[in-house]
């Protein structure tokens, strides 16, 4: 019998199908705990701004956002004057996400302002300190190490990848039963609908695993992917431009109002979505406007001023991909974590992270069935019998 013909109809029989049982399921059993927490934690964070209200972390969700919206300058000089020993270092006009201004300040730590939409009136600050959701999405990102909490993020990725090729190999019935492998017979006892579940959840769930799993190497090592990426296929937009400033202390610092107007006519049909201040004395103004109505950066545009003369610096159009490479780097934010396209990729999502714990406890299972329970029962049947012979031994050496 040729491979070919093994691998259509008796795919079982292959000593690569073995080899990669073994594979898949040493590195399931090794990775359990952090499957486990990855899809949870992960499957909890889809939903993070609508938890962030219930929780009281948003106290102002509810509140109007009507338009026309305050002028950003307004709004910038009130803040000022209530946090003067602070710096400003971003300000977010209000937005599917937040119905409020929202403004980053740095002094004594980091904090965040909420000022109202309408009249720009400064509201109060979001809460501060650590809460439930910070330490879940840094349990998801760094599993709580600090320093090399994403490299270890990212060599479990590189296991979860391992695990979904080697599953999808095992997977495989032949080409008589691949139909059956796609769904589950609830009809069956509950050992055979466990192995049902882990096989069709795996297959449903391959491709969305896939790339979790590539972003997350992304996310742990982003330059060298970067290159690598950019080896096969030019990045040109999906990197922010270089542009450094030089310095002019003496020069008379250009109006804000003048520099959002000028950015509203270089970049047409767009929205103003927020500044951003220089970060240092070499670092641009960046003005950011919005293409569509969206809830994070993917969709705007970058216009760069001088800080000092109000020189036009360029722009930059983040998410107009021009190439594979851009494509390639641009989705990895996006289809991570899948809350920018409304509930129903929200849910899909979320279901995607709970799939992942429900196939390391089905996978658990199957090992329990196949290989521990019956060295479980050896073992109890062994102790039985010791704990018989025990008296036996002893009644002979009393007698």
């Amino acid at each position: 019998m040729t491979f070919f013909h093994r691998l259509t109809h008796r795919p079982q029989q292959l000593w690569v199908r073995q080899l990669n049982f073994q594979i898949h399921l040493w590195a399931g059993v090794i990775l359990a705990v952090y499957l486990l927490v990855i899809g949870f934690t992960g499957a909890i964070l889809v939903f993070e701004p609508e938890l962030q209200r219930i929780s009281g972390l948003d106290p102002w969700y509810n509140s109007p956002a009507q338009e026309p919206f305050a002028d950003l300058v307004t709004v910038v000089a009130r803040v000022r004057s209530a946090y003067p020993h602070f710096r400003i270092v971003s300000i977010a006009a209000p937005n599917q996400a937040d119905p409020t201004f929202v403004t980053i300040l740095e002094g004594r730590g980091r904090i965040k302002v909420a000022s109202s939409a309408g009249r720009g009136e400064v509201l109060g600050e979001f809460p501060r300190g650590p809460n439930w959701i910070h330490t879940t999405r840094d349990l998801h990102e760094t599993l709580l190490v600090r320093r090399n909490g994403r490299v270890l993020n990212g060599v479990g990725a590189l296991f979860l990848l391992l695990l979904s090729g080697t599953g999808l190999v095992i997977w495989w019935p032949g080409v008589r039963n691949w139909k059956r492998a796609l769904t589950v017979d609830f009809r069956r006892n509950w050992r055979r609908i466990n192995y049902d579940m882990h096989s069709a959840a795996g297959f449903w769930t391959l491709l969305i695993v896939l790339f979790w799993a590539l972003s997350g190497i992304y996310f742990a090592w982003p330059r060298q992917i970067f290159r690598f990426v950019n080896a096969l296929s030019p990045i040109v937009t999906a990197r922010p431009p270089a542009i450094a400033v030089t310095p002019k202390p003496d020069a008379i610092r250009p109006d804000l109002d003048r520099l959002i107007n000028r950015a509203s006519s270089i970049d047409p049909g767009t929205r103003l979505s927020g500044v951003t201040f220089p970060y240092g004395p070499r670092a641009p103004l960046e003005i950011r406007m919005c293409r569509r109505a969206a809830v994070s950066r993917e969709y705007e545009d970058t216009v760069y001023f001088s800080p000092y003369t109000g020189e036009y610096l360029g722009t930059w159009r983040y998410g107009v991909n021009q190439s594979l490479g851009d494509w390639i780097i641009w989705s990895q934010v996006p289809l991570h974590f899948g809350t920018y396209w409304g509930l129903g990729v929200k849910l899909i999502w979320a279901a995607g992270g709970l799939a992942i714990p429900i196939l390391t406890i089905t996978g658990l299972l199957m090992y329990w069935n196949r290989a521990l329970r019956r060295k479980w029962k050896r073992l109890r049947k062994k102790h039985g019998a010791l704990r018989q012979a025990v008296p036996v031994t002893a009644a002979r050496i009393i007698s």
